[in-house]
């Protein structure tokens, strides 16, 4: 799941890491074979998996040492995250990157509803500093529609840490019958904190993933 991208919504694609490199994207579709597109080669770096989607020109990056194969994706001008499980047999072979993650039920990763997104106010501190920045936060949504296990992916400045993790937990997600369309799920919010100074004013803008 491609969470984030305020033009073409969340995207559910499959992914394929390679014995020689090479990364490979599929759309995902419950139809036929997936039609496989070489993208780019992936790298580790200290630990760092890091692959670029040439076509879209976004930048893929996640910590190995998490326990999901997850993290953000990035472009010039906007900011996401990204979250996969294990694909099944049918999918083609890869290497052992994948074999990291836990493996999910496909019901998952199905589309969580907002009922209340609340906002960070940006810090007075930042404010008086002229000090800018962006936060992404992955973490677990269970059935109830409530938020656990908030954890930092992107933290460009120790300030926004606060008033970011608050606005998160304030924030919960419609519910759903975990009999009916399964457990727990993952998702990744963004903040970024721009000073607006046409108006004289501090926005902390909230992308939801």
């Amino acid at each position: 799941m491609l969470y984030g991208n305020p033009s073409v919504d969340d995207e559910r694609v499959l992914l394929r890491f390679a014995p020689d490199s090479s990364t490979h994207m599929a759309r995902w579709s419950t139809q036929g074979n997936p039609a496989w597109l070489r993208i780019s080669d992936w790298q580790i770096v200290e630990d760092q998996l890091r692959f670029i989607d040439s076509r879209s020109s976004r930048w893929f990056e996640v910590d190995l040492a998490r326990e999901t194969l997850s993290g953000e994706w990035r472009t010039y001008n906007l900011l996401g995250g990204w979250w996969c499980s294990k694909a099944g047999e049918e999918t083609g072979s890869g290497i052992d990157i994948l074999g990291r993650a836990d493996s999910t039920d496909e019901r998952d990763t199905r589309r969580l509803i907002p009922e209340i997104m609340a906002t960070p106010t940006f810090p007075i501190q930042a404010v008086r500093e002229a000090r800018e920045g962006r936060v992404v936060l992955c973490f677990i949504v269970e059935p109830s529609g409530e938020v656990y296990e908030p954890e930092f992916v992107e933290l460009t400045d120790d300030i926004f840490r606060a008033t970011s993790l608050d606005a998160l937990m304030r924030s919960r997600y419609k519910p759903w019958d975990p009999d009916r369309d399964g457990g727990a799920r993952p998702a990744c919010r963004s903040f970024v904190y721009r000073l607006d100074y046409r108006n004289e004013t501090s926005t902390g803008a909230d992308q939801d993933q």
